[in-house]
């Protein structure tokens, strides 16, 4: 395609002229002509953008200084107010970004027309903000999300010396009220408006829910995030306000129906999905689990990050299964050989050669601008430099080949940097800018090239004053007390606090300079963001859609295990010896980068010691939990079952596989749409290593990986283990039993059973009573031994759970017992919770260690010592005979590696039974149904399935549940043929919760009309060929 470059433009030269004071003058222009803004000439194309109302006004703060012991009224015209203009980015996803916003169509001529028009309908009191457009895969429609509230102004606090930096009256504050008008939404809906009519159509909607960040799907259906459910995100331990309402991704058709949440695993929330040329759905994800948060400490040790910073990049298939990272789950504030952290990773797109664009930023305070990245995609399984690479910390996992697409832009939180040479000049104000901006919103355009979104002016509400030549001024570092607004003051200049606009650049080479961009759309009076090329989907990547990617039952092979209508999936490993586990920097008794990081190994262990897998189910947050769920790891943990996976010959030796290795391999079912955890596990059941990103199985999705965490090179074939034979009978969890290991020889070892279908622990019912029975003659009352008393319930100040568990500050040691860290002032650092417990480590916990009488982490107390610094860990000390059964020991070892719970809500059943439907259709009538059910950890409430048909609800008898968790066979009365036809389908679980299927025919046709496997199965996932689970399932 022909483009036009645009023209080279005027040169202005400006000379600034003496706005100001000499000692408060600018640092020197260059004195090199000024850049023409970027290209005139525009682009070839039509495009799609939002556009949201710019304050593009001074205001004047009023208030009384004090001069000379005199009080007087003062006040100043202020320039800037933009700056606290508040575009999207993860921390503004359900509104407070300003508005209202439109919706625009822009020819290439440079006419618009507005689409979706929110100016002019919106009032303080009633207003909307159309965002996340679209474009269909032919170009003719854009899918848009509809944000609905009323407009707040923005107020905000500011001392005196803000009107006279001679003000006496340092810290009287005045409030000033801004025209800067943010949304204040209750609730977004989903529109889809036909370009060439201008019609619009709405989606059907829940009243009160938030619907937006949709994508188009090659099968022709829409994926969107959505709070139905009213799911709330993980609780991050220590954090009194991290538990909020959160967004999954779901699907649906285009005329609303068969809507599914498939973003099971999205436990922290999900946000803007959108499809990649091989059929996976890209999204950011936000990882907050156990440790994860831990990886910065804000510089306070032993406390979390930044939060919302911990959006990383991830990718699923459109039916949720096969979910995995693919940019920024193992970096942080690492610049390693690229050069650039990470922060938040949001607004991704794809360029015609096949890279992911994503912009990587600060939360809140930079309007969702910063720089972007791009990488080419790597193999699937992948994340890219493993450790066999031997690279720094900074680097690890950091994708192959990833480059930075401009150097001038930032993504710190503080202001952009300086406009480098040449000075650039923009047509809309008077005077060069002094800022380099920002960058955001990469999407795909012809010719490999990106439209991106160019937030001109510092960006950032968090000030830096350096621009300012010495003297300066008072007031121009930080946030807050209107520091930015003073900052911009100063300046002196026609320049904006943040204006963005639309440009288009070529990914051949890092952008050195602003003026190598095209200029697309940027008027002062709008921000213009999110555009998307209005033209079919071929002309930008050479096919008409992306590749599709079937469900996971229509990919996996026909199986006993796996019969039509299965609420169960099957999970498995080539290896678990092989892996990727152990943290680079290895395992000293300080430090945030194993779990938090990279590599969870729990002790120094040898690969004999490797005996089974524990499968975690991971319960979701269904409300605000602050107040009754205590656990460092966030959610609420039921063990689902554990198992050997070491293979020996009747004479006991060990089997290997086709690579020669020793045969560690797996394979396990349990119940779908439940997230999960795997714990590599000892025989005795103590954790070796450990998952923190939540995963799941889809109804009836085979997933095979090819070791743990091999995530920097090709896993091992599944197709030479003893797991994939044809006499290999899988695990069965979630069957009303708990199989847990219990000591033996990784050859031989015990298994007992646990009844019910998940084991839950917590600390006052399940460990306070052995506690008591155990150790409470010596640690209890006024004279307690180490000033640790183990007879204490509840999680308040003074209780046993809180001494164990959340006390870095070791306030419940004497001081002559306290551990002399690094941290600062005694103060304990991750992955050490306390003295006594490590983080999700019972081989590493003093107080296990105390319990079995012996030290489990394979080191001793003569080890390290405090030169040792970091790796000066505490000691055993002498014998401590307990009189512990290998069976409490084994409880005790469970809920310190489940996290150490604690709380009475802790043991609540907050998971939605799973529930299936599938049919069987005769020339395109239905005519049979196939219902799964199963339940975790209470189990399905029997009598309470549901099955009704057509717009009437006629409901069906229905037979009764085998064993409570299982698949119901229902012949229909009579076939049904209307396509349109609806099936509801609805159970409860023992804790009322309930789950609510509508399927209409068109849906079961697409899905169970041939009832044939497709042949499309990725091959790192799913079983290829492996029609050899012909057998029955073990009972």
């Amino acid at each position: 395609m022909k483009r036009n470059t645009g023209g080279s433009g005027t040169h202005h030269g400006l000379i600034l002229a003496l706005l100001l004071p000499v000692a408060l003058l600018l640092w020197p222009l260059h004195a090199s002509a000024a850049s023409s803004p970027a290209g005139h000439g525009g682009i070839s194309y039509p495009i799609v953008y939002i556009r949201c109302e710019r304050t593009d006004r001074q205001v004047t703060l009023k208030g009384t200084v004090v001069i000379d012991g005199e009080k007087k009224p003062a006040s100043r015209v202020m320039r800037g107010a933009d700056i606290y203009d508040v575009l999207p980015d993860v921390s503004h996803f359900f509104g407070g970004f300003s508005g209202p916003c439109d919706l625009v169509y822009r020819a290439p001529s440079g006419e618009e027309r507005v689409l979706y028009d929110c100016s002019s309908r919106s009032s303080m009191e009633q207003a909307c903000a159309a965002m996340d457009p679209a474009v269909s895969f032919d170009g003719r429609r854009v899918l848009f999300a509809l944000f609905e509230g009323s407009l707040k102004p923005y107020k905000f606090r500011f001392p005196a010396p803000i009107l006279d930096p001679a003000a006496e009256n340092k810290k009287q504050m005045f409030w000033a009220t801004l025209p800067v008008k943010r949304l204040a939404a209750q609730q977004s809906r989903l529109l889809i408006v036909d370009i060439d009519s201008g019609r619009v159509a709405t989606l059907p909607h829940e009243p009160k829910t938030f619907d937006s960040g949709p994508a188009w799907l090659s099968d022709g259906r829409i994926a969107f995030t959505s709070t139905r459910g009213n799911p709330y995100q993980t609780l991050v331990f220590g954090a009194t306000d991290s538990n909020r309402r959160i967004a999954r991704i779901h699907v649906m058709d285009t005329n609303g129906k068969n809507i599914e949440l498939t973003g099971y695993h999205g436990l922290g929330g999900q946000q803007h999905p959108f499809q990649l040329l091989d059929g996976r759905l890209s999204y950011s994800s936000w990882q907050l689990f156990g440790a994860l948060p831990f990886r910065t400490t804000n510089g306070s040790p032993g406390r979390f990050g930044t939060l919302a910073n911990f959006f990383h990049l991830y990718s699923q298939y459109p039916d949720g299964s096969v979910p995995f990272a693919l940019y920024g789950q193992h970096r942080a504030n690492y610049t390693g050989r690229f050069g650039q952290n990470h922060k938040a990773a949001h607004f991704a797109g794809q360029s015609s050669d096949g890279r992911v664009w994503v912009t990587d930023y600060y939360r809140a305070n930079n309007n969702g601008l910063g720089i972007i990245v791009g990488f080419p995609l790597p193999p699937e399984g992948q994340e890219g430099i493993g450790p066999d690479d031997k690279p720094g910390i900074g680097d690890i996992y950091r994708p192959r080949g990833m480059v930075n697409l401009a150097s001038w832009a930032t993504s710190e939180d503080t202001f952009a940097r300086g406009m480098p040479k040449p000075a650039y000049s923009d047509p809309e104000y008077a005077d060069p800018l002094a800022f380099a901006g920002k960058l955001g919103h990469p999407w795909g355009a012809p010719g490999n090239r990106l439209l991106v979104t160019w937030g001109k002016g510092p960006c950032s509400t968090v000030a830096s004053g350096w621009i300012l030549k010495r003297p300066r001024p008072p007031l121009i570092d930080g946030s807050g007390q209107g520091v930015p607004l003073n900052v911009m003051t100063y300046l002196g200049r026609d320049n904006p606090g943040c204006d963005a606009g639309i440009y288009e650049i070529g990914t051949d080479k890092t952008s050195k300079h602003p003026s190598d961009m095209i200029r697309v759309v940027d008027s002062r009076k709008w921000h213009e963001l999110m555009a998307r090329p209005a033209i079919p989907y071929s002309e930008i990547y050479g096919v008409e859609r992306p590749a599709d990617r079937p469900a996971a039952h229509l990919r996996a092979a026909n199986t006993d295990y796996l019969p039509k209508g299965t609420p169960f999936g099957l999970l498995g490993a080539a290896s678990v010896i092989n892996r990727e586990t152990r943290p680079l920097g290895g395992l000293p008794f300080e430090g945030e980068n194993q779990w938090s990081l990279q590599g969870t190994d729990t002790v120094d262990y040898e690969d004999g010691e490797i005996c089974g897998m524990r499968i975690l189910g991971v319960q979701p947050n269904i409300r605000k939990e602050w107040g009754r769920l205590f656990t460092p790891a966030g959610e609420r943990v039921v063990i689902l079952g554990e198992f050997p996976v070491r293979h020996f010959t009747g004479q006991g030796k060990p089997v290997r596989d086709s690579d020669g290795d020793i045969d560690s391999s797996f394979l396990v079912r349990f119940p779908a749409n439940m997230p999960y955890l795997m714990q590599t596990v000892d025989c005795q059941g103590r954790t070796l290593n450990s998952d923190q990103s939540w995963q799941h199985l889809a109804p009836g999705e085979i997933k095979v990986c090819g070791g743990c965490h091999v995530h920097g090179k090709p896993g091992k074939d599944f197709g030479g283990t003893i797991a994939y034979r044809k006499d290999y009978r899988p695990v069965l969890l979630g069957q009303g039993t708990v199989p847990l290991l219990a000591g033996g020889p990784p050859g031989k070892p015990e298994i007992r059973q646990a009844e019910g279908f998940g084991l839950q622990i917590e600390f006052d019912r399940d460990i306070l009573p052995i506690l008591r029975r155990r150790c409470a003659s010596c640690h209890s009352g006024s004279d307690a031994a180490a000033g640790l008393k183990l007879d204490v319930p509840g999680t308040g100040k003074g209780s046993t759970w809180r001494c164990l568990v959340a006390d870095r500050w070791q306030n419940c040691v004497p001081k002559a017992l306290r551990h002399k860290g690094t941290g600062r002032n005694g103060i304990l650092r991750r992955p050490q919770l306390t003295k006594y417990m490590r983080f999700m480590n019972s081989r590493g916990s003093l107080l296990y260690w105390k319990a079995a009488n012996q030290r489990t982490d394979n080191r001793s107390d003569d080890q390290y010592g405090p030169k040792d610094k970091a790796w000066n860990d505490v000691d055993f000390g002498p014998d401590h005979p307990t009189e512990m059964t290998s069976e409490e020991l084994g409880m005790l070892a469970r809920w310190i590696d489940i996290g150490a719970p604690g709380g009475r809500g802790y043991l609540l059943d907050t998971t939605p039974p799973t529930l299936t439907l599938a049919g069987d259709l005769d020339n395109g009538k239905l005519i049979r149904l196939h219902i799964g059910v199963a339940d975790i950890p209470s189990g399905v409430k029997a009598g309470s399935l549901r099955i009704c048909l057509g717009d009437d609800r006629r409901c069906l008898p229905t037979p009764p549940l085998p064993d409570e968790q299982g698949i119901v066979h229902v012949t229909l009365p009579e076939p049904l043929s209307d396509r349109n036809g609806e099936i509801l389908v609805e159970v409860e679980d023992q804790a009322g919760n309930r789950t609510r299927l509508t399927r209409d025919l068109a849906w079961l046709a697409r899905n169970y009309e041939t009832g044939e496997a497709t042949s499309e199965r990725p091959r790192i996932y799913d079983m290829e060929g492996s029609s050899r689970f012909g057998d029955k399932p073990a009972k």
